[in-house]
């Protein structure tokens, strides 16, 4: 029973995420019991492959393996790799997984970690890093 719960607001999320990047202009397709990425999305300059989590906890630990799976598709397809957490009552994060912090066989999601926001994560808005860098140039 809680493993059917855990399915169903996973593929809700899914769900979701999809609707709002089509809002912005991107073709979505879900990959439905994925084994490698829940989400590919592209808009013609840019291709993002997404693997979307939900929680309604404080943190979430990810398996390495499934981080590695992520990177691994994403190369092969010349798309973004992008984890994308829902944590429910706070929000969607967004994050890269080379800025993940390890802890054990897992990496440490939290949503104080380094995130983007959708905005930034689809170029519609700058990171405050993007923006000294281009101060600095």
């Amino acid at each position: 029973m809680r493993d059917k719960m855990r399915y169903r607001r996973g593929a809700s999320a899914e769900r979701e995420l999809a609707r709002m990047l089509e809002r912005h202009g991107y073709a979505v397709l879900r990959s439905a019991g994925s084994h490698r990425v829940d989400l590919v999305a592209g808009n013609g300059r840019e291709y993002l492959c997404i693997e979307v989590k939900s929680t309604r906890g404080s943190r979430l630990y990810l398996p390495k393996e499934d981080v590695e799976r992520l990177l691994s598709f994403a190369n092969r397809f010349g798309g973004k790799p992008v984890i994308a957490v829902k944590f429910v009552n706070v929000g969607w994060r967004f994050f890269r997984p080379e800025f993940l912090g390890s802890s054990g066989k897992n990496y440490r999601v939290e949503p104080s970690s380094s995130f983007l926001t959708l905005e930034e994560l689809i170029g519609r808005q700058r990171t405050l890093t993007g923006v000294v860098g281009d101060e600095k140039a």
